[in-house]
């Protein structure tokens, strides 16, 4: 009897508890009624969940009283806890509402709500940021941020990129700040090119930053900061914006596992056009010989490169624990023959709950290693493009391929085999094989954090940071290379530097209400930052005293130890406190007030060692305020006020000696005498407003900004007769104006239930001008010497930042060239060719500027069923670029323009003399080029109009019903491409590439890289 009860007792407790668990189904919606395929439903507290099918459809067993949570990228997220239904129909709102009360991350990783901000803040979804992945993932924002310019450097994959967030407004830095979950990251790097001819010491080479090394599918999103009100909480470091950087984490109840392959082709495109009509004659350096037709070798010189980015990441989380665990592999060969990257990045972010969750601890760390073999230079220096493009017509190229090197008996070694000894013009293939370089880079990044909840209202944060990154270049430079380069027996460079930062804060965040009306939010704390920078050892064999024996490549084989050295390129140390607060007003008007001071060490022997960066904005949102037109959902305007610095360089205030081969060298630099120094300080101010309308359709917002930024860092040859032995005073001095308008316009165009079309158009005009320069530079600073070449990159008082000066033809007024007088000998004859020259300027003039007078980016995104599809075009209006690679091939009459003049007999010219009497005829092609053309010629004539619209990005691609797949809970598939095509374009390179990512040799293409069009697929698969 006792075990039939038993019985009895089980089969009915299983009864009960079956009754407990239930299928619930439904169908998930948007605003307009559409079925959403691929929203997550998940049990809160519980690692189970399931996604939508193509027509929205779901099931989940689910017991009585638990919480489904419904979640899709873009819409209001909602909580439903079930009840007796066994049907829930649910529909989610539109983006547009809930961003607006959605939490942005802002300065040192404080969280505001969207309608409470008072400046510009632009956000971009990880999505964004790896739809159509890049190696460098900065380069994926092009376009898609109004204000913002962003331009790649010509050094290929895994190369540097220039940010500039609302114009330049630094002589000396106009990079951004790197933020990464509210802790500032080190981006130095070692050094960039401001050379027109190319660095002796290993060419014109990028040098690297950080962010380039990241890896994209760490980061949920990005948020861009743009004014000084966003970003004063940075004090001496916010002058130039700010980019933040947010982490992915493990989502609460849920394991997943993520595995991501990239593959991308990319082939040189937008090359320099070239003649195949006329070669060189016997023993000539350049292409000025008899007409005969030749194969061009100059396509077939590039390979076509790839790219092979995989990504695998494993996350879970619980109600008091996350784990995010990832790895990736970038694997690329470039269209250089021997370029090549390789970089691995580990990374781990951690956190837990302690104290009944009063107590979160985080901890994060990143490692990161990349190779970069043979990383392509500018310049004329080091450069196989020049030997590939100049080489003399009519000789076999690829005889020079495959034996660039030849037995020298004489010596018992491998020689150059070429047919010139011109500095600017090696052998291609020697230079890749036998002035190989490689560049290595070491980063790690790890970071703790402690967050505790004291109460309700006030919760106190601490975090501290470090960053190490290692890099070492090296270049083996063979016996007979070129001798302007190398001694006679070789040369060996080997440069090592080390940047370190330590970074720590202490934040006190206060959060509550007064009472119903007003709110009251604020955030008090204090911050240090040591950094180190490029503290680097060079040892270099050097030209003059080089390799004691051919090719040793060791440090035992030097000769001396003259061009060897140890130097520290920046060390400093910034103690801070600051505060910020919002008062709230009914949940409509906001108003922020916030101050930082810095402590800096680069202010020692200053009279003021501290500086105070003020912040005040007001938010009022109308839509709230009073009663508007049905069709209006959303209006706000703001207005802000703010002042942020840019920290002097460092040592200059405390000047140190260096030695080098044994010799003291006194400092470069030191303050004027009776003058002290300070941060450039940036005063901005600020207004915009925000619109929703057509039941959030469609979304406007317009902010209109004015900067100076003053108190500028020069420097001014210093007597040599002064004491300290310097060769330059510094001092501030100077002001740069900025003032803009950005709009940013978003619209759902179609909304049906088979079809999206949502776009977003992005336009900024920024106008930039150098508003004072001191008197003693006579009104013009040189952020590029030209040495022997006709380019020039200066600031100019009076003119937009970043004026390109060169050579120009004379002409009249009627826009005739002006020709020289003929000359005649003793006799009265006519010196040979006196009659055929062309007057140029005896000096540099301006002759563009590289600021465009607009940008916009056009992003389109569809959706049909499971398919999607992204295009984005990017357009620059105005500015100008020159190309000395165009002029250079012209005077070596390889340019088709030099092919082109000579078949057609001549250059025809509208030209007069001294005396009124117009030039006959055609000036032979020769005569012309070699006095237009040239890097030293009259540069004037190779300017040209920066405009130009590409197609940035498109991405065709496909989500796979999870349904059909087993164990799989997401995958896709997508067609990617980057840089397609040109709408337009007027210059003869792609001018949105530059040679270096500093302050200089900008809007100028000496041989760079040439830009690639790359094609490709992405797969994503979620377990």
């Amino acid at each position: 009897m006792k075990k039939i009860i038993l019985i009895f007792m089980i089969v009915f407790t299983a009864q009960v508890s079956l009754a407990q668990v239930k299928n619930v189904k439904g169908v998930v919606t948007d605003s307009d009624g559409g079925p959403l395929p691929g929203v997550s439903i998940a049990v809160q507290g519980v690692q189970k969940g399931v996604s939508s099918d193509l027509d929205g459809k779901f099931t989940i067993q689910v017991q009585k009283g638990q919480t489904l949570i419904f979640s899709y990228v873009g819409l209001e997220t909602q909580n439903i806890v079930v009840g007796d239904a066994e049907t829930m129909n649910v529909k989610l709102l539109a983006a547009a509402s809930n961003t607006l009360n959605e939490v942005v991350i802002t300065s040192l990783g404080i969280k505001k709500t969207r309608k409470s901000l008072t400046y510009a803040a632009q956000e971009l979804k990880g999505e964004e940021l790896t739809r159509v992945k890049d190696a460098n993932v900065i380069n994926t924002i092009a376009g898609k941020i109004a204000g913002v310019t962003v331009t790649k450097s010509s050094s290929g994959t895994g190369g540097s990129t220039k940010v500039v967030i609302r114009g330049n407004s630094s002589i000396t830095n106009n990079q951004p700040l790197y933020v990464i979950d509210g802790v500032p990251l080190y981006n130095s790097g070692s050094g960039q090119p401001n050379e027109s001819f190319g660095n002796l010491a290993g060419g014109n080479r990028d040098g690297g930053d950080v962010v380039s090394l990241l890896n994209s599918d760490d980061y949920d999103g990005m948020t861009v900061l743009k004014g000084a009100s966003a970003t004063a909480l940075y004090g001496s470091e916010g002058a130039n914006g700010v980019i933040l950087l947010t982490s992915k984490k493990g989502k609460e109840g849920k394991s997943n596992f993520v595995a991501s392959s990239v593959t991308t082709f990319e082939t040189a495109a937008y090359l320099p056009e070239f003649q195949t009509d006329y070669i060189a004659a016997a023993g000539a350096e350049e292409s000025w010989g008899a007409k005969q037709a030749f194969k061009d070798h100059v396509k077939d010189f590039f390979n076509t490169g790839t790219t092979q980015i995989t990504s695998l990441r494993f996350s879970t989380a619980s109600s008091v624990a996350s784990t995010s665990i990832s790895y990736a592999n970038t694997s690329a060969t470039g269209i250089i023959p021997g370029n090549s990257v390789k970089k691995n990045n580990f990374g781990i972010n951690q956190s837990g709950k302690f104290f009944d969750d009063k107590l979160t601890v985080t901890g994060k760390a990143n490692y990161t290693s990349q190779t970069a073999v043979n990383r392509p230079v500018n310049g004329f220096y080091f450069n196989p493009l020049t030997g590939v493009y100049l080489m003399p017509r009519g000789n076999d190229f690829n005889s020079y391929k495959e034996n660039f090197e030849v037995f020298d008996p004489v010596r018992n070694l491998m020689a150059q085999n070429w047919m010139t000894d011109r500095d600017i013009m090696q052998n291609p293939y020697w230079a890749i094989n036998r002035n190989k370089s490689e560049d290595k880079d070491n980063y790690f990044n790890g970071t703790l954090g402690l967050n505790y909840k004291v109460n309700d209202w006030l919760t106190v944060a601490s975090r501290y940071s470090f960053n190490r990154v290692e890099r070492n270049f090296e270049k083996k430079i063979y016996a007979t290379t070129q001798g302007t380069l190398s001694h006679v027996n070789g040369r060996y460079i080997d440069i090592k530097s080390i940047g370190t930062q330590r970074y720590g804060d202490i934040l006190a965040t206060i959060n509550t209400k007064f009472n119903d009306d007003f709110s009251f939010v604020a955030n008090i704390g204090a911050s240090i930052k040591n950094t180190v920078s490029d503290d680097k050892t060079v040892l270099d064999s050097g030209i003059g005293g080089g390799l004691a024996y051919a090719n040793w490549f060791t440090l035992g084989n030097f000769v001396n130890n003259a061009e060897n050295i140890q130097t520290i390129g920046d060390k400093r140390e910034t103690q801070s406190v600051f505060g910020a607060t919002t008062f709230g007003y009914k949940d409509y008007l906001f108003l922020d007030v916030s101050g930082r001071n810095d402590w800096s060490s680069t202010l020692v022997n200053t009279n003021k060692k501290a500086f105070f960066y003020p912040s005040v904005g007001l938010t009022a949102i109308i839509s709230d305020m009073t009663t508007m037109p049905d069709f209006i959902n959303f209006s706000k305007v703001r207005a802000s006020y703010a002042q942020v610095g840019n920290d002097i360089s460092a040592f200059v205030t405390s000047p140190t000696s260096t030695i080098k081969g044994g010799v003291i060298t006194n400092p470069t630099v030191g303050p004027r005498p009776g003058e002290t120094l300070k941060p450039e300080l940036k005063s901005e101010f600020e207004i915009g407003t925000e619109w929703r309308m057509f039941n959030n359709k469609l979304g406007l917002e317009v902010s209109y900004y004015n900067s100076v930024t003053k108190n500028q860092y020069v420097q001014v040859p210093a007597p040599s007769t002064n004491p300290y032995g310097y060769i330059n005073y510094g001092f501030n001095a100077g002001s740069i104006e900025n003032k803009g308008v950005e709009i940013i316009l978003t619209g759902k165009i179609i909304n049906k239930d088979k079809f999206n079309w949502d776009t977003t158009v992005n336009f900024s005009k920024n106008k930039n001008t150098v508003k004072e320069i001191p008197s003693e530079l006579g009104g013009h600073i040189n952020l590029t010497d030209p040495g022997v070449n006709s380019y020039r990159y200066a600031l100019v008082e009076g003119r937009p930042f970043g004026v390109i000066e060169g050579i120009k033809v004379k002409k009249d007024d009627q826009g005739r060239v002006l020709m020289a007088a003929p000359q005649y000998d003793g006799s009265g004859a006519l010196i040979a060719g006196s009659d055929q020259v062309i007057q140029k300027s005896a000096d540099f003039e301006e002759i563009g500027n590289s600021n465009p007078d607009f940008m916009i980016g056009f992003s389109n995104s569809f959706r049909m069923g499971a398919f999607t599809a992204n295009v984005l075009i990017d357009g620059r209006f105005g500015g100008n670029v020159m190309s000395l690679t165009q002029a250079q091939n012209d005077s070596f009459g390889v340019s088709k323009a030099s092919g082109d003049a000579r078949n057609n007999g001549g250059v025809a010219l509208n030209a007069v003399y001294p005396d009124g009497s117009p030039y006959a005829g055609k000036m032979n092609a020769q005569t012309y080029y070699s006095q237009i053309g040239g890097r030293a010629g009259a540069t004037g004539e190779y300017i040209y109009d920066a405009t130009n619209v590409s197609v940035r990005e498109i991405s065709i691609g496909y989500s796979f019903n999870p349904k059909v797949l087993p164990f799989i809970q997401a995958a896709s598939i997508s067609l990617i491409a980057r840089n397609l095509f040109f709408i337009y374009k007027d210059a003869p390179f792609d001018p949105n590439i530059a040679m270096s990512t500093g302050e200089g040799l900008q809007g100028v293409d000496i041989y760079g890289l040439p830009s690639t069009r790359s094609i490709g697929l992405n797969l994503n698969v979620t377990f």
